[in-house]
């Protein structure tokens, strides 16, 4: 299981520059099996509004408005087998919120994401090293990875960290990519109803869901701004699931 994530508002942080996104719509007809429009807006508002740590719960979208620098650390060998499946899967990503990511060496200064590979027995002290302050951690305290990120109070992402466990095998690892790295993006609540997802903690996916692919879409539509108010964020979210998803 996953541990709890940290979405901390640093109010100080300059934003970062705004880019426009070509995030086309594609109309995908309701098939049998798959979640009503109703049901998508409520996996919507639970992934990113909610939080399991109480408190944490988010009054407006938070997301990237530029390319995201990324970088590994931690075990190198690690690191070295698990980057075409973290370079697939922010493929993936792009793909569906228009997202660049761009990898910078270990020593290079200017990243905003850090993937961190580590054991079981660091697995608290490089998160303590990696988060902002020691709270961020509440919750994480035995998972096999988890994330934390950090927004302006303009609803900006400007910083992430993902940190996982590698003992828990090379498999465990790759999908730990995937979620963290997706829930990183501002989508960061987890919920069992929500199948087949990687935002359920009770499955071990290696690949996004149709699901997945909606609400990472849904949030990087254009149409929807870092700092958008709930409510607003809500009605603008269903505008576009309808073009997305038509008569679904």
């Amino acid at each position: 299981m996953r541990g709890l994530a940290a979405a901390i508002c640093l109010a100080g942080l300059a934003a970062a520059s705004a880019m426009v996104f070509g995030l086309a719509a594609q109309g995908a007809v309701a098939q049998e099996g798959r979640p009503t429009n109703d049901q998508l807006m409520g996996y919507f508002e639970t992934v990113v509004f909610g939080n399991e740590v109480p408190g944490r719960e988010a009054k407006i979208i938070r997301k990237w408005a530029s390319p995201i620098r990324y970088k590994f650390g931690g075990l190198t060998a690690v690191a070295e087998r698990s980057r075409a499946a973290a370079r697939a899967h922010m493929a993936s990503l792009t793909q569906f919120s228009n997202l660049a990511f761009e990898e910078i060496p270990a020593a290079e200064p200017g990243e905003q994401l850090v993937i961190w590979f580590t054991d079981t027995e660091r697995m608290e002290a490089d998160g303590l090293a990696l988060a902002a302050n020691p709270e961020d951690l509440v919750g994480t305290q035995g998972a096999r990875c988890f994330f934390l990120s950090y927004y302006g109070a303009d609803g900006v992402l400007v910083a992430a960290r993902v940190v996982i466990n590698a003992d828990h095998g090379q498999e465990v690892v790759e999908h730990c990519l995937l979620e963290e790295v997706t829930q990183t993006l501002g989508l960061p609540n987890d919920d069992p109803a929500i199948i087949p997802s990687i935002f359920n903690d009770t499955m071990q996916l290696d690949a996004l869901s149709f699901i997945d692919q909606v609400l990472v879409r849904m949030l990087y539509d254009p149409r929807l701004k870092p700092g958008t108010p709930r409510a607003e964020a809500l009605k603008i979210a269903r505008a576009v699931l309808e073009e997305l998803n038509p008569g679904g």
